[in-house]
């Protein structure tokens, strides 16, 4: 086919002119730089992601703060045991107050046969058939109501002024005496209810080798290892409380 002078003239219609094709390239660039600058971020995120993942343990939440570590229950656990022991202890201790069970080991006074002394004795209206004591040693005449834990005494009568039991004073001494229901302080009136306390003259006329000793004439004896001083006690009056 022949070709015609303008046909050779005019540019090829599928190549576009040398400035659009520059800018078509300029663009071009502008846009894969824009991409490649967005899609940077996205990758530089995710390692920092992946690393707080690695870095939280299996099961954690994200924002979760861990928990405070259990405290020890030892010092509470003592605490308890210390105050239960003082408790126990305290209630040991009035128990046997109250019951005025003897006192081992405890000083008491020295005194000798012929000392007189004031003494302040606890009592209450029972005990004229509570207390006793069984020995089988007699000391100037006087003596307890009992030879034998099973015995009664045997060799004479039972009048009061020779007739010992144990009685205990205000400050915790103890000894053996005769004569104090025959005092007029408690044959005179009606005694108290409650408990209370006589002073009185107390003669020391000697001491009773381990006299066995009973609080309670339902009580059961108790055998004393120490040596107890015996006498009589008389001008007892009443201590009002």
């Amino acid at each position: 086919m022949a070709t015609s002078s303008e046909d050779r003239d005019r540019p090829d219609t599928d190549e576009a002119p040398p400035g659009e094709a520059d800018a078509q390239d300029t663009r071009s660039e502008e846009d894969g730089e824009g991409r490649a600058d967005a899609a940077a971020p996205a990758r530089a995120s995710r390692p920092a992601k992946q690393a707080g993942a690695a870095r939280r343990p299996a099961g954690k939440k994200p924002g979760a703060r861990p928990r405070a570590a259990a405290q020890p229950q030892g010092g509470s656990l003592g605490k308890s045991m210390i105050l239960f022991l003082i408790i126990i202890g305290g209630l040991a201790a009035a128990f046997a107050y109250f019951g005025r069970e003897p006192a081992a080991g405890t000083a008491g006074p020295k005194w000798k046969p012929g000392d007189k002394s004031q003494v302040e004795v606890t009592l209450v209206s029972t005990d004229i058939k509570d207390l006793a004591c069984w020995s089988a040693e007699e000391i100037s005449g006087r003596h307890c109501a009992f030879e034998s834990p099973t015995q009664g005494w045997s060799k004479g009568d039972a009048d009061d002024k020779k007739l010992l039991r144990p009685y205990t004073t205000t400050d915790r001494v103890q000894f053996l005496a005769a004569g104090l229901w025959s005092e007029p302080a408690l044959t005179s009136g009606k005694l108290p209810s409650a408990r209370f306390a006589l002073k009185c003259t107390y003669t020391v006329e000697g001491r009773m080798k381990r006299p066995g000793i009973r609080w309670s004439s339902e009580g059961a004896w108790l055998d004393r290892t120490d040596d107890w001083y015996t006498g009589l006690l008389s001008d007892c009056k009443l201590i009002t409380p």
